[in-house]
C-alpha cells in the first residue's frame, strides 16, 4: 500500500507539472502556490486522523500536486525576478556613486496604481545640490556625455546570476528533506508512532502556508 501511495503521488505530480503552465495563465501564481501548499496540509491532516487505507491513499496521491509545485514554480518565480532585476532585486533602496563631482543616484523602484497598468514610476530631479538624469536602464541614473561609464558600473555592481540562484533553491529543497530526517527517528521513537511523521507534516505544512503569504509573485507585491 506504501509503495501504491508512492506511485500515486509521483502520477498526480507528473500531470500537475504537464498542467502547471496553464493553471498558472488561468488562477495566477500566488493562488496556485497557495492552493498547492493547503492541499498539502489538508491532506496531511486527513492522513494522520484517518484510519481508512482507501482514503489515506487517496490523500498520499494528492500531495504530488504540492510536490510539482515546488518544482516548478520557484524557478519560474526566480526567472522572473533576474528578468526585471532593477525592480525585484534592487542592491539597496539608494545607491549612490560620485563621478567627476556629481552625485548619481540608484533609486529603489516605487510601485503606484499606474504599475497594474505596466507602468513604472521612476523619480527624477534635483535637491541638495544633487543631479539626477535619466539612465540607460529602469532604475538607473548617469549623467549624459560619459559614454555611459558611470552607467555600467551601476550596472556591474553587485551582478547576480540566476545559475546562483537555481543552485540555492536546489539545496534548500534537498535540506528540506535532509533535516527533518536527522530528528525524525527520535520523535517516533519517543511518540511510539509513525503517526507523529504525518503529524509534523502537518504542522510544516501550516508554517508553508504562512509563509506563501510573503512571497513576492508580482510587482503589486512589492512595498516601498
Amino acid at each position: 500500500m506504501g509503495s501504491l501511495g508512492l506511485f500515486l503521488q509521483c502520477a498526480t505530480s507528473t500531470l500537475f507539472s504537464l498542467g502547471m503552465s496553464r493553471l498558472v495563465r488561468l488562477f495566477g501564481s500566488r493562488r496556485v502556490y497557495l492552493s498547492s501548499m493547503v492541499s498539502f496540509t489538508i491532506s496531511a491532516l486527513v492522513i494522520c486522523l484517518s484510519k481508512s487505507v482507501v482514503l489515506v491513499t487517496v490523500m498520499s496521491a494528492l500531495t504530488g500536486f504540492a510536490y510539482a509545485t515546488l518544482q516548478t514554480l520557484p524557478y519560474t518565480l526566480t526567472c522572473h525576478y533576474h528578468k526585471e532585476k532593477e525592480v525585484y532585486m534592487p542592491k539597496s533602496k539608494t545607491k549612490n556613486a560620485h563621478k567627476n563631482g556629481i552625485t548619481i543616484t540608484r533609486e529603489s523602484v516605487c510601485l503606484t496604481a499606474e504599475d497594474e497598468e505596466g507602468g513604472l514610476n521612476h523619480k527624477r530631479g534635483g535637491a541638495n545640490g544633487h543631479a539626477y538624469f535619466s539612465g540607460n536602464g529602469p532604475g538607473y541614473y548617469a549623467p549624459h556625455g560619459h559614454n555611459g561609464s558611470a552607467s555600467s558600473e551601476l550596472e556591474d555592481h553587485g551582478k547576480r546570476g540566476v545559475g546562483l540562484d537555481f543552485a540555492i533553491l536546489d539545496s534548500t529543497f534537498l535540506l528540506s528533506q535532509v533535516f527533518p530526517t536527522l530528528f525524525m527517528g527520535m520523535i517516533v521513537q519517543f511518540t511510539e508512532s509513525v503517526t507523529a511523521y504525518i503529524a509534523s507534516s502537518t504542522i510544516f505544512g501550516i508554517v508553508a502556508i504562512y509563509l506563501a503569504n510573503r512571497i513576492v509573485f508580482d510587482q503589486r507585491d512589492l512595498k516601498c
